[in-house]
Formats: C-alpha cells, structure tokens, sequence
C-alpha cells in the first residue's frame, strides 16, 4: 500500500517517522510512499529522559532524513511540544514536527480520517478527532493515572502476589507467575519498585505473563478483564464528547487475545492501519491536519 496516497498527502524526500514509548522507541523511514523499519531506539519520554534533543538529533542524522515527525509522550502542552519540535530543527538541520504520541498513533491508525485510537502500552491514554475537534482522555502518568496500562496490569498483579504472601486473597498462580517473571521474591521486588519508582520497566515486564495466565487463574482473568474496561472507558470518554467514531487499539497490551476481545467487543474496535511510527511520519508531511 502507498500509505501517503492512502492518506491523501504528497510527500517528498526521506521523511523519518519516531514512535516514542516507555519499552522503546520505534523507528520509519518513508520515502515514495513505502515504509522502511530502522532500528528502534532507547525507550524516551519528555517528562522522564535526559538529554532528550540530543537522543532524537541521533536518530535524525543517522537516518539522513529530510524531514521528521515524532510521537513523544510526557509533552506538558503543545507549547512545549513546538518549543522542542523548533529546537531538534535547528539541531538536526530539517524540518521537525513532535507531537503527542496519541496524535501520531491517531495518524497511523485513520491514515488521517476522523476517529479514536485508545493507546495502551506502558502507559495509556485516548485521542480523537473529528475532522475539526481533538479530544484526548487519559495519559497522565503512573503516579496518577494509566489505568489499563502495562504498567497497571503488572502493578496490580503485583498487589495480588503481596496479597497472597500475608495470607489475605490473591492468587497463588499471580504469586509465582510475579516471582519467576520478575527474577526475585517479593522482598527484593519492593526493594526495587521503591527504590526506583520512575524505573517501569520491571512492572511493566510482568504484563504478558499475566496477560497469559488469565487463560487458567480466575483472578489473572479479572485483571486482564478489568484492564480492557479501563481501556473502553477512554474511549467512550472521548465518543461522549465527539460523537460515535470508529475506534482502533494501538500498543503492545492489545496483542493480549483476552484484552482485545473484550475491548473490541465493548468498543467495535478494529486494528490500527498503520504503525504510530508511520503516523509520526505522515503528520510531518501535514502539520495542520490535527
């Protein structure tokens, strides 16, 4: 497919498409409409890297693109996003337009057309547009939000392992499933998550294990059930206030059989078009169609 007439834009040159994300940052090239996966970088988040403009101006340059559009989470506003955006031009010496990385998942998953795309991933978050209208829910962070999340998904088996320790509910199942993926008994697990809150990964890194044991352990399933719950009230958040547009999951919780099945059957959501990579890259190609 040529995805840039599919979106209905001319683009020229070798325009590299960012994907930004709390596991890693995924990385397009398109050039005469054909998509090219380069290889991915650090995981980035506006809000939680250091030497951020410096990790994106790598990327730029060693792509030797003429142009580059950036999905980015933890963006304050979308002053702080054109400040930045500004700043990578002048550094990396080409046109750069950064966003949201809710808007670059949108791109990707309409190609541009009006929608929703609910993204959950480390994090989680709803944005929606509507030819005119954008409209966002969720995205707050960790500490105050990202229900739904992989991050939430392995937070919360982790409560129900710790539960299960001081003889008070859980799940033997969750509890050996949390020890065996995480590498280490609860007491060294606290440790960790204490020690370290801004570092996601580890719980993160419980998600598709738990995910996968909702299969045979009733409260891994309530869990994952619970998670695709919190994901469908994004979007009907965002259709209470744009209308009934069509949906699309985007982010790695979704490849999850469980959670997409009782998401799309909640929402009538389908698969994204396109990567939010590719979006990342058509939106720098159409700056103003947001």
């Amino acid at each position: 497919m040529d995805l840039a007439v599919s979106a209905g834009l001319l683009i020229g040159g070798r325009v590299i498409g960012i994907d930004a994300g709390g596991s890693g940052t995924r990385v397009i090239m398109l050039e005469a409409g054909q998509v090219t996966t380069l290889p991915d970088g650090p995981p980035m988040n506006a809000l939680l890297t250091n030497s951020l403009a410096q990790r994106l101006e790598e990327i730029i340059g060693e792509a030797g693109a003429t142009a580059a559009g950036i999905g980015m989470p933890g963006l304050r506003s979308p002053h702080h996003a054109r400040e930045l955006g500004q700043a990578l031009a002048r550094r990396a010496g080409c046109p750069v337009r950064l966003t949201g990385d809710g808007e670059a998942a949108r791109m990707g998953a309409f190609l541009g057309a009006p929608g929703i795309v609910v993204i959950a991933g480390t994090g989680s978050a709803a944005v929606g547009w509507d030819g005119q209208r954008r409209v966002a829910a969720g995205g707050h962070g960790f500490l105050l939000g990202d229900e739904g999340s992989a991050y939430w998904i392995g937070l919360t088996a982790a409560r129900r392992a710790l539960r299960w320790e001081d003889g008070m509910g859980g799940s033997e199942p969750i509890h050996r499933v949390v020890t065996s993926t995480a590498g280490s008994g609860l007491d060294d697990l606290i440790v960790k998550v204490n020690t370290h809150p801004a570092d996601r990964a580890l719980l993160t890194l419980l998600a598709p294990a738990v995910t996968e044991l909702a299969a045979s352990d009733p409260e891994a399933l309530r869990i994952a059930e619970r998670a695709a719950d919190h994901l469908a009230a994004l979007a009907d958040a965002v259709r209470r206030r744009l209308g009934q547009l069509p949906v699309a999951g985007a982010g790695g919780v979704f490849r999850a059989p469980v959670i997409w099945k009782r998401f799309a059957e909640l929402t009538g959501a389908t698969r994204p078009l396109a990567s939010s990579a590719v979006g990342a890259a058509l939106l720098a190609a159409e700056p103003d169609r947001v």
